[in-house]
């Protein structure tokens, strides 16, 4: 089974959290505390790789060795990389308050949703026009890279139609460019710095959350270079993710029904539909994050609870770096379908390219 297909396979948490499942996240929250433990030498610091970093490398070195299935079953990676992940988000909230927000300013809102308009025109022209790919293909690649990675594509596929092929190819090939940008962001930051470049690490921050795919993977890329990084890479993220919804509204509405009516408008019961997907599809755990984020600005979480739930955040979103490390394998990558993998490299590219552009752009006018 290929990443792709194992992250379409429906959660196996619905036959019930038996036994060996709970084994099995014992022994992923096990890994992580080694990341955990290895992130925290000082040469971890000089080479300048974090715990998260660390934990989605040896979770890729793990995922190669045959027969891990045995002791990591994939209900407790669905588990880790999914309701972990967005718990791990959701306390995340407890490092922000509203003032850090309101320092970002209107081009830490503004910048993300330009590069997201801007991914998903271009990725659907790109991916029809240059790689002959059906519009729901490109759109799901695109959506991919746009907002917020494999989550979005599957959010995404049933508003355009797409078949569940479509949908794993799309999947693997926004996964794979996520992952490299985890070690590139920090690499550019120390580029830019040598190279006598004056960048704050909020702008670099807000950078880095308006151009990669995944939740966790924009945590592990600003963790590197500090606080005021990551949770601007954070907020920056949170734009994009909690775009999803209108965004699901506006595909539905504009992708062509079948039969002879595709060219009509869309009707009002086609437009409640898409709205119930669009409110079924929200991303509650951005909410969540944005709740705590607010009672920590109002001084609801006391003080000396702090590093407890930073403890167990680390934790939590370690163990899902791993869980992610463990499904990345390039040669079932590139097996997936050469078009889509190169429609999203020219958008990767056009990411870290593009959207460096676009941040010095927005920031230049809206200040």
């Amino acid at each position: 089974m290929t990443i792709a297909q194992k992250q379409l396979a429906p959660s196996s948490m619905a036959a019930g959290f038996d036994g060996r499942t709970l084994a099995s996240v014992t022994v992923l929250f096990a890994c992580a505390g080694v990341a955990v433990a290895l992130g925290a030498m000082p040469w971890a610091a000089h080479l300048g790789l974090s715990a998260l970093t660390l934990a989605i490398l040896l979770g890729m070195a793990v995922g190669h060795v045959p027969g891990h299935q045995r002791w990591l079953t994939p209900a407790a990676i669905q588990f880790a990389r999914h309701t972990l992940l967005r718990a791990g988000v959701i306390l995340y909230g407890a490092r922000l308050t509203l003032a850090q927000i309101q320092d970002l300013g209107t081009s830490g809102v503004a910048i993300p949703l330009v590069v997201l308009a801007a991914t998903m025109l271009a990725g659907t022209w790109i991916g029809t026009r240059w790689f002959r790919l059906t519009r729901s293909q490109a759109v799901l690649v695109a959506a991919g890279s746009a907002v917020c990675g494999a989550a979005a594509v599957l959010a995404v596929a049933p508003a355009v139609k797409a078949s569940p092929r479509e949908t794993a190819v799309a999947i693997a090939s926004v996964v794979l460019f996520g992952t490299v940008g985890i070690f590139l962001y920090p690499w550019l930051y120390a580029l830019v710095a040598h190279a006598g470049g004056t960048v704050s690490p909020e702008h670099f921050g807000v950078y880095i959350g308006s151009t990669m795919h995944e939740v966790a993977q924009v945590i592990a890329a600003a963790r590197p270079l500090g606080d005021d990084a990551t949770n601007a890479a954070v907020v920056s993220k949170m734009v994009r993710v909690l775009a999803l919804a209108p965004l699901l509204v506006v595909l539905a509405c504009t992708t062509p029904a079948e039969g002879p009516a595709s060219a009509s408008a869309p009707s009002e019961s086609a437009l409640r539909k898409a709205a119930g997907h669009a409110w079924k599809a929200m991303p509650w755990f951005a909410v969540g994050l944005l709740i705590v984020t607010l009672l920590n600005s109002a001084g609801a979480i006391p003080a000396a609870w702090h590093a407890p739930i930073d403890a167990i955040d680390t934790a939590m979103l370690a163990c899902a770096m791993f869980a992610i490390g463990t499904q990345t394998h390039v040669p079932m990558l590139l097996k997936s379908g050469v078009r889509p993998l190169l429609c999203a490299a020219v958008l990767w590219i056009g990411l870290v390219g593009g959207g460096a552009l676009i941040n010095v752009s927005v920031r230049w006018l809206v200040g």
